[in-house]
């Protein structure tokens, strides 16, 4: 096996006004279990979300926590984010990645990272896939959304139609990505 990190990409706001701790939490037990760096990434509070957590892991003890921040604030941009620094911190060896993420969010959060990362980096990357079983149970309208992103994205045409986002009850246009 080669060299591995940890990423995380935050969640919904789905168990009311506070960040879920959830997938933080899981991502720290792994990075300290197996004594791996930890990327946090995804946040559509201005990286406030990512300062927490960033802080969360390292009062927690991970030795390195890195932020991946990007305000686009969607999946794409968000393993986007996690190649960028990847890449920044020259961390080509790497060649499997830990992703933490909700169950229900996973094939797509998975499939981009592997995509994106593999892009940026110049070789292909694997997910470990480290789903978040708990947590509430989104709305229907979430599945569909994630299948369609997933096929969008494996298309090429992820970015280019315009999605309502369930949680928020607010129509929004995911951006055009490239």
């Amino acid at each position: 096996m080669g060299k591995a990190v940890v990423a995380m990409v935050c969640g919904p706001h789905d168990e009311g006004q506070e960040a879920p701790k959830r997938r933080i939490d899981r991502a720290i037990q792994i990075a300290l279990e197996f004594k791996l760096p930890l990327f946090v990434a995804g946040d559509a509070f201005e990286g406030r979300e990512i300062a927490l957590f960033v802080q969360r892991a390292r009062e927690a003890g991970v030795e390195t926590v890195v932020s991946a921040y990007d305000p686009r604030s969607c999946t794409l941009s968000d393993v986007q984010a996690i190649a960028w620094a990847l890449k920044a911190l020259d961390l080509k060896g790497i060649d499997h990645i830990h992703l933490v993420t909700d169950w229900w969010h996973m094939n797509r959060a998975a499939t981009m990272l592997e995509g994106e990362v593999g892009k940026h980096l110049g070789h292909e990357v694997v997910a470990f896939r480290r789903p978040i079983a708990s947590g509430p149970r989104p709305p229907d309208a979430v599945f569909v959304n994630e299948r369609q992103g997933l096929a969008d994205y494996i298309s090429g045409i992820y970015g280019e139609r315009r999605v309502e986002d369930p949680l928020e009850h607010r129509p929004r246009a995911t951006p055009v990505m490239n």
